[in-house]
């Protein structure tokens, strides 16, 4: 009988894939023997270690705010197939096994309003798929739809491209190409026929907006993202949108009064003195009635309202893992924004503290929240923002457990799949984040990664070190 194998991270794991061909490319899984080696330099799909046990770990299951100490995870062909304590539960004969003692096993996290790029830049995609899986996200709803992006998300799925599970929006549906009601209908079933996860909505007129809302009501397919300033917060949650991101048009029904008219600034900062607070408990329940859920993405705003300058930002340790001209263009658009006037600093710390109200306020309410960060924008990389927005709805009055719940268990229960993820339990897919120390605690310690694992494919934290160094060195060239 075979014994189970202790997991280490090749040192030359890179040398045989991360130096010659681009970053994000299939490679080989631990353990992989050199055929394997061979395989992923060909381009065929990365062999994937069938059986993975992590041993004597601290399980964070997310179904509930406790730790389950000292338990075994046992991982087979991408599920999660026993969870036990760890004298109750031996890891399979041949298995790999992962030492968890003293760390911690939480679910994978979900970037619920996330940018995939096109296919203009292929490695460029592949990076910014690791970039996710490298801090943790385990799961992306990719809101700048692209036909690209539906080969990608199955691609990703079949195992052929390492990446999170990608749930596809289709191109989104602005005043451009939604002209009147029937150009929206027809948009709609183009899109349900191609095969998107749902639908991208920016600004079209409230006539299109309705036939928009009815299709996709008849085909069953969500809409989610902005909410035009024609429908208003009010006609959003009676046509029942999926999502609203970026608490979009919340500012503006804060107003006591009509919908203004004119340019009501960035989400509302150009109305930020007359927003009154007390009609933010109207405003929730309204949500929570409609059953319309919300992704708050504070930190698109308070990146951009912080003192805090750009040059500094763009500094950051994780911005070398962009390319340039990206964070180029953060640098510029900060600068854009302190130059307007509707976000001179008094205004654009009243948007944070009335954001942060609002981010509060829902959850209470109980109206549903999920986790997102609108990567790559505005000094969010992809991955790792979505640790300092966690942060960011710390500050605003979640618990840590609270917050984690709207990147693990919440988004799993907005796609209709309570069972598929978002929780440490048998049955469930394999998408788990090792750490150092214990998130419920502090909500930094969900940064502290010492691996990943995504649909039972097990990354440790070696491997993504070495990877993002050599990301690193392909952007600087």
């Amino acid at each position: 009988m075979s014994s189970p194998r202790r997991a280490h991270a090749p040192a030359t794991l890179l040398l045989l894939f991360g130096l010659t061909l681009p970053v994000a490319l299939t490679g080989c899984a631990p353990g992989a023997d050199a055929n394997d080696a061979r395989a992923a330099d060909d381009g065929a799909p990365a062999a994937t270690q069938a059986v993975t046990a992590f041993v004597d770990v601290h399980v964070v299951p997310m179904d509930r705010d406790t730790v389950l100490e000292g338990h075994t995870v046992i991982v087979q062909d991408g599920r999660i197939t026993a969870v036990g304590p760890v004298d109750r539960t031996p890891p399979p004969a041949g298995a790999t096994v992962v030492e968890g003692a003293g760390r911690y096993l939480m679910p994978g996290l979900a970037e619920m309003h996330g940018h995939v790029p096109g296919p203009d830049d292929p490695d460029y995609v592949e990076n910014v798929l690791f970039l996710y899986v490298s801090r943790g996200v385990t799961t992306v709803r990719g809101m700048a739809g692209d036909p690209s992006h539906l080969e990608l998300r199955d691609r990703i799925a079949r195992g052929e491209l390492l990446g999170p599970t990608l749930h596809a929006a289709g191109p989104g549906f602005s005043g451009n190409n939604v002209p009147d009601p029937a150009a929206a209908e027809r948009r709609v079933r183009e899109q349900h026929a191609a095969g998107y996860d749902l639908l991208k909505v920016f600004g079209i007129s409230a006539e299109a907006y309705a036939r928009m809302a009815a299709t996709a009501h008849e085909l069953g397919i969500p809409f989610a993202g902005h909410v035009p300033a024609s429908v208003g917060l009010a006609g959003a949650l009676e046509h029942r949108q999926a999502s609203i991101d970026h608490l979009d048009r919340y500012v503006e029904f804060l107003v006591d009064e009509a919908a203004p008219d004119g340019d009501t600034g960035f989400f509302g900062s150009a109305l930020v003195d007359r927003a009154d607070p007390a009609r933010i408990p109207e405003a929730v329940a309204r949500t929570r009635e409609a059953g319309v859920w919300n992704v708050p993405t504070l930190s698109l705003v308070e990146h951009l309202a912080s003192p805090e300058a750009p040059e500094a930002m763009a500094r950051r340790p994780e911005m070398r893992y962009m390319p340039p001209r990206v964070v180029e263009d953060w640098v510029r658009a900060k600068h854009q924004f302190r130059d307007r006037p509707d976000f001179q600093p008094p205004a654009a710390r009243r948007l944070v503290e009335i954001r942060r109200q609002l981010t509060r306020a829902l959850h209470d309410a109980g109206a549903p929240i999920a986790l997102g960060s609108d990567a790559p924008q505005f000094f969010n990389v992809p991955g790792f923002s979505v640790h300092p927005e966690m942060e960011m709805m710390v500050a605003a009055g979640l618990t840590p457990y609270e917050v984690l719940v709207t990147g693990t268990r919440n988004p799993a229960v907005h796609f209709g799949t309570p069972s598929e993820f978002g929780t440490v339990a048998v049955g469930r897919r394999a998408d788990l984040v090792l750490l150092d120390a214990n998130p419920l605690e502090d909500i930094t310690h969900a940064g502290r990664i010492a691996g990943v694992m995504v649909r039972g494919r097990w990354l440790p934290g070696e491997e993504i070190e070495e990877r993002l160094e050599a990301l690193a060195q392909q952007v600087a060239r």
